[in-house]
């Protein structure tokens, strides 16, 4: 189950346009021999900027050892301007070290070291507003940083104080309706950036905000139908489950399925006997480029054999924004032919905004299975994110205790904005056990 849409990724984008940062005037620091800095201002100001001038003058500027820490500020800017932001950081440090009390090249700093090293652009920030308390970049800068940690409340605090000065700060508004997008509603955030664009009709972070708010909801609701067919028989099935988003991070799982034949299954991950009734109840949790968390109680009732119980946790933690690692324990029991456990872990990289992939050990052991021999199974999958909340995942596994080859794919395709066709299908060959689920979700 895929919970990633469930949240928007809104909150962690920085805002727009931010750049140059400065409230006043860049000051003018001490003359350099051989050093044309203030032909550089000027010529920074320009719009468009004619870097290819600019950067010579600079460069002179650097050789004749300059000390004005407007060098290194505008070769900071032109450098993160040009993509190269690690490098943008050194120039901007520099500049800073130059004059630690002026707030521009602070507010340079602060701005480019957000999105890799949030905790020492907060610093930078602090910094700033320790001389100036109400420094308007200083203060959007810490929300956003807030915004991408996750503390959303700090950030509200921060957009309303500025509020409370200017009611059509545009900046605040939008970081208001970053945040009811990231509290998963919807209405209120598209209302809030619509607010914006009747402020400043080209704003274009409002822009990109009303577009991402069509992807954001807060409950989800699947029905579908099941079948599974297997060397011993076929079953049909029937089934629904809802999502529920009560806070920004935390979703409520209710699913019920209902099987009319209870069949034998082999798969890669163990043996098991489709229930008539499979109810489960869950929590998880996510906290964007942080951790994911769950744990899930899964009842399986029988017609004619004993009731069995299912209990799995699981964890997920970002070692970067690009791979996390993952891992999970599921122990079932309830009768002896039922005892059992599997043990999973493995790595997920983001190749790209829209796409993934993963690699999955599996380790299962049960009772009725050889006395609790070893079963591994070896995953690999490729996730794809695609526009209105499209989903294609397709993996194929193996296992050699038992020389099992798992083929498995997942869909969901829009229909609507708010509706969309869910298509599941599996093989495994050691059984022949072929699975299909096809449905639809609604989202609201």
């Amino acid at each position: 189950m895929n919970f990633r849409n469930m949240l928007s990724v809104a909150l962690l984008l920085p805002a727009c346009g931010m750049s140059p940062l400065w409230d006043g005037p860049i000051s003018k620091a001490r003359a350099q021999a051989g050093c044309e800095i203030d032909e550089a201002q000027r010529l920074f100001g320009q719009q468009p900027r004619p870097d290819a001038t600019i950067e010579p003058l600079l460069q002179a500027c650097v050789a004749a050892g300059a000390s004005d820490y407007r060098v290194y500020m505008f070769l900071g800017v032109m450098t993160r301007d040009a993509g190269d932001r690690e490098r943008a950081i050194v120039y901007l440090r520099k500049a800073h070290d130059l004059d630690p009390a002026a707030p521009n090249p602070a507010l340079e700093l602060g701005f480019t070291l957000e999105a890799k090293h949030g905790s020492e652009a907060a610093k930078v920030y602090d910094g700033v507003l320790v001389r100036d308390p109400d420094n308007r970049p200083a203060l959007l800068g810490l929300a956003r940083i807030d915004r991408g940690q996750n503390r959303l409340e700090k950030a509200r605090a921060i957009y309303e104080r500025l509020l409370a000065v200017n009611p059509n700060d545009a900046d605040a508004l939008n970081g208001l309706a970053w945040l009811q997008l990231a509290d998963r509603n919807r209405i209120a955030g598209r209302k809030g950036f619509e607010h914006v664009l009747t402020l400043a009709p080209d704003n274009e972070e409002a822009k990109i905000g009303l577009s991402k708010s069509e992807t954001v909801y807060r409950y989800t609701f699947d029905v579908n139908g099941n079948l599974v067919t297997t060397a011993s028989g076929t079953a049909w099935g029937f089934g629904a489950t809802a999502l529920l988003g009560f806070t920004a991070f935390d979703t409520l799982e209710l699913a019920e399925t209902h099987f009319g034949n209870e069949i034998q299954t082999l798969t890669a991950i163990g043996l098991a006997t489709l229930p008539s009734d499979d109810i489960r109840v869950g929590w998880h949790r996510l906290v964007p480029l942080s951790y994911a968390t769950s744990l899930v109680y899964d009842y399986r009732g029988h017609k004619s054999l004993p009731t069995e119980h299912w209990l799995d946790a699981s964890a997920t933690f970002y070692l970067t924004d690009y791979l996390r690692w993952f891992g999970g324990y599921r122990q079932t029991f309830g009768a002896y032919q039922w005892d059992g456990r599997l043990i999973r872990t493995g790595l997920t990289a983001s190749l790209s905004p829209s796409w993934e992939v993963s690699v999955t050990a599996y380790n299962a052991a049960q009772a009725i299975f050889n006395n609790y021999q070893y079963i591994w199974s070896w995953v690999a999958d490729v996730t794809y994110y695609g526009p209105r909340n499209t989903l294609v995942v397709a993996g194929v596994g193996y296992s050699p205790t038992i020389n099992n080859v798992d083929l498995h794919a997942r869909t969901i395709l829009p229909i609507t904005d708010r509706i969309a066709l869910q298509l599941v299908g599996g093989y495994n060959s050691i059984n022949l056990d072929t699975r299909v689920t096809a449905g639809l979700r609604f989202t609201w």
